[in-house]
Protein backbone atom coordinates (compact mmCIF):
# COMPACT_ATOMS: atom_id res chain seq x y z
CA UNK A 1 0.00 0.00 0.00
CA UNK A 2 1.07 3.57 -0.65
CA UNK A 3 -0.56 5.85 1.91
CA UNK A 4 -0.88 9.60 1.44
CA UNK A 5 1.20 12.18 3.29
CA UNK A 6 0.42 12.58 7.01
CA UNK A 7 -1.13 15.89 8.03
CA UNK A 8 -1.43 17.03 11.66
CA UNK A 9 -4.72 18.76 10.91
CA UNK A 10 -6.07 15.61 9.25
CA UNK A 11 -5.30 13.62 12.38
CA UNK A 12 -7.16 16.21 14.46
CA UNK A 13 -10.18 15.94 12.15
CA UNK A 14 -10.20 12.14 12.40
CA UNK A 15 -9.75 12.36 16.16
CA UNK A 16 -12.79 14.65 16.47
CA UNK A 17 -14.87 12.34 14.26
CA UNK A 18 -13.95 9.28 16.30
CA UNK A 19 -14.43 11.02 19.65
CA UNK A 20 -17.82 12.49 18.80
CA UNK A 21 -18.97 9.31 17.08
CA UNK A 22 -17.86 7.12 19.97
CA UNK A 23 -19.66 9.36 22.45
CA UNK A 24 -22.89 9.26 20.48
CA UNK A 25 -22.75 5.49 20.03
CA UNK A 26 -22.03 4.91 23.73
CA UNK A 27 -25.03 7.05 24.64
CA UNK A 28 -27.21 5.27 22.09
CA UNK A 29 -25.98 1.85 23.22
CA UNK A 30 -26.71 2.64 26.86
CA UNK A 31 -30.22 3.71 26.01
CA UNK A 32 -30.81 0.72 23.71
CA UNK A 33 -29.58 -1.75 26.32
CA UNK A 34 -32.29 -0.62 28.71
CA UNK A 35 -34.85 -1.46 26.07
CA UNK A 36 -33.28 -4.66 24.72
CA UNK A 37 -30.69 -6.94 26.35
CA UNK A 38 -29.27 -7.98 22.95
CA UNK A 39 -28.32 -4.40 22.08
CA UNK A 40 -24.68 -5.39 21.41
CA UNK A 41 -25.84 -7.20 18.24
CA UNK A 42 -26.61 -3.77 16.80
CA UNK A 43 -23.86 -1.77 18.50
CA UNK A 44 -20.85 -3.86 17.44
CA UNK A 45 -21.45 -3.32 13.67
CA UNK A 46 -22.10 0.39 14.30
CA UNK A 47 -18.79 0.80 16.12
CA UNK A 48 -16.95 -1.08 13.38
CA UNK A 49 -18.58 1.14 10.78
CA UNK A 50 -17.66 4.29 12.70
CA UNK A 51 -13.96 3.37 12.89
CA UNK A 52 -13.64 1.98 9.37
CA UNK A 53 -15.74 4.34 7.26
CA UNK A 54 -13.64 7.55 7.59
CA UNK A 55 -10.44 5.81 6.42
CA UNK A 56 -11.94 3.23 4.04
CA UNK A 57 -11.38 5.48 1.03
CA UNK A 58 -7.70 5.94 1.91
CA UNK A 59 -7.16 2.20 2.24
CA UNK A 60 -8.84 1.61 -1.13
CA UNK A 61 -6.76 4.26 -2.89
CA UNK A 62 -3.52 3.21 -1.17
CA UNK A 63 -4.02 -0.46 -2.07
CA UNK A 64 -4.81 0.14 -5.74
CA UNK A 65 -2.08 2.78 -6.11
CA UNK A 66 0.46 0.43 -4.57
CA UNK A 67 -0.52 -2.38 -6.92
CA UNK A 68 -0.18 -0.13 -9.97
CA UNK A 69 3.22 1.13 -8.84
CA UNK A 70 4.49 -2.37 -8.16
CA UNK A 71 3.19 -4.07 -11.29
CA UNK A 72 2.91 -1.50 -14.07
CA UNK A 73 4.91 1.68 -13.38
CA UNK A 74 8.33 2.40 -14.85
CA UNK A 75 10.27 2.18 -18.10
CA UNK A 76 9.53 -0.67 -20.48
CA UNK A 77 11.69 -0.95 -23.62
CA UNK A 78 11.02 -3.78 -26.05
CA UNK A 79 13.78 -2.84 -28.47
CA UNK A 80 15.97 0.02 -29.66
CA UNK A 81 16.32 1.01 -33.31
CA UNK A 82 18.55 3.24 -35.39
CA UNK A 83 16.64 5.92 -37.27
CA UNK A 84 17.30 8.98 -39.37
CA UNK A 85 14.35 10.75 -37.76
CA UNK A 86 10.91 10.25 -36.27
CA UNK A 87 7.51 11.85 -35.82
CA UNK A 88 7.10 13.76 -32.55
CA UNK A 89 3.44 14.37 -31.77
CA UNK A 90 4.23 16.34 -28.61
CA UNK A 91 5.97 19.45 -29.95
CA UNK A 92 6.31 21.74 -32.95
CA UNK A 93 10.08 22.12 -32.88
CA UNK A 94 12.43 19.40 -34.11
CA UNK A 95 15.26 21.82 -34.70
CA UNK A 96 17.09 21.03 -31.47
CA UNK A 97 16.86 17.29 -32.09
CA UNK A 98 18.48 17.82 -35.46
CA UNK A 99 21.16 20.21 -34.22
CA UNK A 100 22.03 18.45 -30.98
CA UNK A 101 20.36 15.07 -31.15
CA UNK A 102 21.99 13.97 -34.39
CA UNK A 103 18.83 13.14 -36.33
CA UNK A 104 18.74 13.92 -40.03
CA UNK A 105 15.10 14.99 -40.02
CA UNK A 106 12.16 15.47 -37.68
CA UNK A 107 8.42 15.52 -38.23
CA UNK A 108 5.81 17.18 -36.05
CA UNK A 109 2.28 18.59 -36.28
CA UNK A 110 1.80 21.92 -37.99
CA UNK A 111 0.66 24.90 -35.94
CA UNK A 112 -3.03 24.16 -36.59
CA UNK A 113 -2.39 20.40 -36.29
CA UNK A 114 -4.05 19.72 -39.65
CA UNK A 115 -0.79 18.92 -41.45
CA UNK A 116 2.66 17.56 -40.72
CA UNK A 117 5.90 19.52 -40.99
CA UNK A 118 8.94 17.59 -42.19
CA UNK A 119 12.06 19.48 -41.02
CA UNK A 120 15.57 19.00 -42.38
CA UNK A 121 18.77 21.01 -42.43
CA UNK A 122 20.35 21.03 -45.87
CA UNK A 123 23.58 22.94 -46.53
CA UNK A 124 23.19 24.80 -43.22
CA UNK A 125 19.69 25.94 -44.19
CA UNK A 126 16.42 24.79 -42.71
CA UNK A 127 13.94 23.20 -45.06
CA UNK A 128 10.35 22.59 -44.00
CA UNK A 129 8.09 20.44 -46.15
CA UNK A 130 4.35 20.28 -45.50
CA UNK A 131 2.89 16.76 -45.58
CA UNK A 132 -0.58 15.30 -45.18
CA UNK A 133 0.67 12.45 -43.04
CA UNK A 134 3.89 11.50 -41.22
CA UNK A 135 6.40 9.56 -43.31
CA UNK A 136 8.56 8.49 -40.37
CA UNK A 137 8.00 4.92 -39.25
CA UNK A 138 8.41 5.60 -35.55
CA UNK A 139 6.14 7.97 -33.63
CA UNK A 140 6.67 9.50 -30.22
CA UNK A 141 3.59 10.49 -28.20
CA UNK A 142 2.69 11.50 -24.68
CA UNK A 143 -0.45 11.31 -22.55
CA UNK A 144 -0.25 14.09 -19.98
CA UNK A 145 -2.78 12.43 -17.70
CA UNK A 146 -6.09 10.59 -17.54
CA UNK A 147 -8.31 9.19 -14.80
CA UNK A 148 -8.21 5.42 -14.38
CA UNK A 149 -10.19 5.10 -11.15
CA UNK A 150 -11.33 6.93 -8.04
CA UNK A 151 -8.59 9.51 -7.33
CA UNK A 152 -6.13 7.56 -9.49
CA UNK A 153 -4.50 8.79 -12.68
CA UNK A 154 -1.93 7.73 -15.24
CA UNK A 155 0.64 9.59 -17.33
CA UNK A 156 2.72 7.96 -20.01
CA UNK A 157 4.90 8.49 -23.04
CA UNK A 158 5.55 5.93 -25.73
CA UNK A 159 7.30 5.18 -29.00
CA UNK A 160 5.12 3.37 -31.54
CA UNK A 161 6.01 1.50 -34.70
CA UNK A 162 3.47 2.86 -37.19
CA UNK A 163 3.86 -0.18 -39.44
CA UNK A 164 2.80 -2.66 -36.78
CA UNK A 165 0.86 -0.32 -34.49
CA UNK A 166 2.75 -1.70 -31.50
CA UNK A 167 4.55 0.26 -28.83
CA UNK A 168 8.27 -0.56 -28.65
CA UNK A 169 8.83 1.42 -25.48
CA UNK A 170 6.79 3.13 -22.77
CA UNK A 171 7.31 5.19 -19.63
CA UNK A 172 4.40 4.97 -17.16
CA UNK A 173 3.70 7.12 -14.12
CA UNK A 174 0.78 6.59 -11.75
CA UNK A 175 -0.67 9.35 -9.61
CA UNK A 176 -2.98 9.36 -6.61
CA UNK A 177 -4.87 12.18 -4.93
CA UNK A 178 -5.43 12.97 -1.26
CA UNK A 179 -8.17 11.26 0.79
CA UNK A 180 -11.27 13.25 1.64
CA UNK A 181 -10.18 14.08 5.19
CA UNK A 182 -6.78 15.53 4.25
CA UNK A 183 -6.30 19.10 5.45
CA UNK A 184 -3.19 21.10 4.51
CA UNK A 185 -1.93 24.22 2.81
CA UNK A 186 -1.79 22.22 -0.41
CA UNK A 187 -3.13 18.90 -1.70
CA UNK A 188 -0.25 17.68 -3.88
CA UNK A 189 -0.68 14.54 -5.94
CA UNK A 190 1.56 11.59 -5.13
CA UNK A 191 3.22 9.77 -8.01
CA UNK A 192 5.37 6.74 -8.71
CA UNK A 193 7.33 5.59 -11.76
CA UNK A 194 8.52 2.25 -10.48
CA UNK A 195 7.96 -0.52 -7.93
CA UNK A 196 9.91 1.38 -5.27
CA UNK A 197 7.25 4.11 -5.27
CA UNK A 198 7.98 7.66 -4.23
CA UNK A 199 7.87 10.74 -6.41
CA UNK A 200 8.61 10.18 -10.06
CA UNK A 201 12.16 11.51 -10.01
CA UNK A 202 13.95 8.18 -10.32
CA UNK A 203 14.45 8.52 -14.07
CA UNK A 204 15.58 11.92 -15.28
CA UNK A 205 13.75 13.14 -18.39
CA UNK A 206 12.12 9.74 -18.78
CA UNK A 207 9.04 11.22 -20.43
CA UNK A 208 11.39 11.79 -23.40
CA UNK A 209 11.74 8.04 -23.70
CA UNK A 210 12.59 8.25 -27.40
CA UNK A 211 16.14 9.16 -26.33
CA UNK A 212 16.56 5.63 -25.02
CA UNK A 213 14.89 3.93 -27.98
CA UNK A 214 15.44 5.87 -31.20
CA UNK A 215 19.17 6.11 -31.84
CA UNK A 216 20.29 8.51 -34.62
CA UNK A 217 21.91 6.75 -37.55
CA UNK A 218 25.45 7.92 -38.19
CA UNK A 219 25.24 10.04 -41.35
CA UNK A 220 28.22 8.34 -42.93
CA UNK A 221 26.62 4.95 -42.44
CA UNK A 222 23.38 6.24 -43.91
CA UNK A 223 25.24 7.48 -47.02
CA UNK A 224 27.00 4.12 -47.45
CA UNK A 225 23.65 2.37 -47.47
Amino acid sequence: MRFYYISFFSLILLGVIYAVGTGLLVWFGSWLRKQWKWAWIVMVPLFLLLYAAPVAEEFWIAWNFGQLCRKDAGIFIIKTVEVEGFYDATMRSGYENIERGGYRFMEHPSRDRTKVEHVERINSEWKVTILDHPTARYHFGMDSGRDIGHKLGKQESRVTDSQTGEAIGEYRVYIREAPWYFIGLDRPNMGCDGPEGGPHTKHENSFLIYRDILKPVNLSRAEEK
